[in-house]
C-alpha cells in the first residue's frame, strides 16, 4: 500500500493470508482452504499473479528515486541533471610497423595479439625509407579486454609480404565496460554535490563526466604563500586518474575562477572564445605499485588454474594488468588496500581452505595490515608482483 510512510509491497504470502481471511469471512470459518482444496488452489493461483503486479507497482514507485531506480529508469533520472551513463569504450593505441620502404599499409588493416584480440588501423600508414611507420589503432571490440600490454600486438591478421613485423611500443588504453548501475549512481552522487561553477566540487564533478576519468581530486591553496606541497599561492591543483589530457584541461579552464592559476605537472594549452591561448596545469594520479605474498591451503576442489584465478581476483580488487593483458580499474584515488578484502577475494576461488597473506608497497616490508593511500595516489598491482604458494 502507499501512505505517508511510502510504498510497501504485498508479497505472495501476504496476499494468501488476506485472501484466506476474506474467504473465511464469506464462506465460513470451517471452509476448507488447504493447499490441495479447490478454493485453496484458486486463492494461491490468484495470489501468485497479484504478487507479480505488486512487484511491478513497487518498481514503478522506486523508479522515481535515484537511489532505487535501475536500468533505463536510472538513466532517465540522471538525465534530468545532465548526467549520462558512461558507455563501453574501445581501447586505442599506437603500433610500429616494419616492412618494405614506401609501402602503404591501408586503413582497416587488422593486427592482433596471440590471444586473438583484434585491432584495426584507423588511417593509412606509409613506411619511410627505413621501412618503418607508426599508426593509430583501435580495438575492434569494446571493453577492458582491449587494454593490452606493450609489445603484445605482434601478428598481422592477413599476412602481407610487405609487412615483416609489427608491435605496440606502449600499452593500449581507454577500453572500458559499460558503467554499471552502482558505478553510475556513485558518480551521479559525486557529480550532483558539485553543481555550480568556480568551486573545487564543481571542477571535480565536471571532470567525472568525462569518458575514461575514474577519479579526480581538486586541492586549492587560498594562502598568499606556497603550501607545504609546493603549490603556488592562489592556485588549484587537480589530480586525475584516467582520461584525455586535452579534455581535462578544457574542463578545468571552463570551470575555474578567473585569475586563479591551474597548477600541475602536465601543461596543456587551451583557447578561450576570443582565440587567446591559456596554459592549464594538472597532474596525473600517482600510481603506487603493490606486492602480495600468500600461502594457500587447498582441497580437492582447487582448480588446475587456481593460482591464476587467485591472482586475477586480487588484481580485480586493487587494479592493474593481468597476465593476459586485461586491465582492471580496481580502487580509486585515496582508497586504502584493505587487508580483509584481499582475503575475501582469495576465497572467491573454489577449493581454498586457508590463507596466509602479506601485502604492502612493492620494495617495502609486507605486512598483515591495511595499506593507506594519499588522496593523490592510487594502488596498482601486476600479476608478476603476486607470489602464490599452494600447499
Amino acid at each position: 500500500m502507499l501512505d505517508k510512510n511510502g510504498f510497501k509491497r504485498k508479497r505472495y504470502s501476504d496476499l494468501v493470508d488476506d485472501m484466506t481471511l476474506k474467504a473465511k469471512e464469506l464462506f465460513g470459518e470451517d471452509t476448507n482452504l488447504s493447499e490441495k482444496s479447490f478454493l485453496g488452489i484458486l486463492i494461491r493461483l490468484f495470489a501468485w499473479f497479484l504478487a507479480t503486479i505488486w512487484e511491478v507497482a513497487e518498481k514503478v514507485y522506486n523508479s522515481g528515486y535515484m537511489h532505487k531506480a535501475e536500468g533505463i529508469q536510472l538513466d532517465r533520472k540522471a538525465w534530468e541533471f545532465g548526467i549520462t551513463r558512461l558507455q563501453e569504450q574501445h581501447a586505442q593505441g599506437t603500433i610500429e610497423i616494419h616492412g618494405t620502404p614506401g609501402f602503404v599499409v591501408e586503413e582497416g588493416t587488422l593486427f592482433e595479439t596471440d590471444k586473438g584480440i583484434l585491432f584495426e588501423l584507423v588511417a593509412d600508414v606509409t613506411l619511410d625509407e627505413n621501412g618503418v611507420g607508426t599508426g593509430d589503432i583501435v580495438c575492434t571490440e569494446p571493453g577492458t579486454k582491449g587494454n593490452v600490454a606493450a609489445n603484445t600486438i605482434t601478428i598481422v591478421s592477413n599476412p602481407n609480404e610487405n609487412i615483416t613485423s609489427v608491435t605496440n611500443p606502449s600499452p593500449t588504453t581507454g577500453g572500458r565496460e559499460r558503467e554499471t548501475d552502482a558505478e553510475f549512481l556513485e558518480r551521479y552522487q559525486q557529480t550532483l554535490s558539485g553543481l555550480g561553477s568556480t568551486s573545487t566540487d564543481s571542477i571535480r564533478a565536471e571532470l567525472l563526466k568525462l569518458n575514461g576519468v575514474r577519479a579526480a581530486v581538486v586541492i586549492e591553496n587560498t594562502q598568499s604563500t606556497p603550501d607545504t606541497a609546493g603549490r603556488p599561492p592562489k592556485s588549484i591543483s587537480t589530480y586525475v586518474l584516467g582520461g584525455n589530457a586535452n579534455e581535462i584541461a578544457q574542463v578545468i579552464f571552463q570551470k575555474k575562477a578567473a585569475g586563479i592559476e591551474a597548477y600541475g605537472t602536465e601543461q596543456v594549452q587551451v583557447y578561450d572564445l576570443a582565440g587567446y591561448p591559456h596554459t592549464i596545469g594538472f597532474s596525473w594520479a600517482t600510481e603506487v605499485p603493490m606486492a602480495i605474498q600468500l600461502t594457500i591451503q587447498k582441497n580437492d576442489r582447487f582448480p588446475s588454474d587456481g593460482v591464476q584465478q587467485v591472482k586475477t581476483e586480487l588484481i580485480k580488487y586493487i587494479g592493474g594488468e593481468d597476465a593476459d593483458g586485461t586491465f582492471y580499474t580496481g580502487l580509486n584515488m585515496g582508497e586504502a588496500v584493505v587487508f580483509s578484502k584481499l582475503i575475501n577475494q582469495v576465497y572467491k576461488v573454489d577449493g581454498v581452505d586457508d590463507v596466509q597473506l602479506l601485502v604492502g608497497v612493492k620494495g617495502q616490508t609486507l605486512e598483515t595490515s591495511n595499506v593507506t593511500m594519499d588522496i593523490t595516489e592510487v594502488a596498482q598491482i601486476s600479476h608478476a608482483d603476486i607470489e602464490v604458494q599452494v600447499v
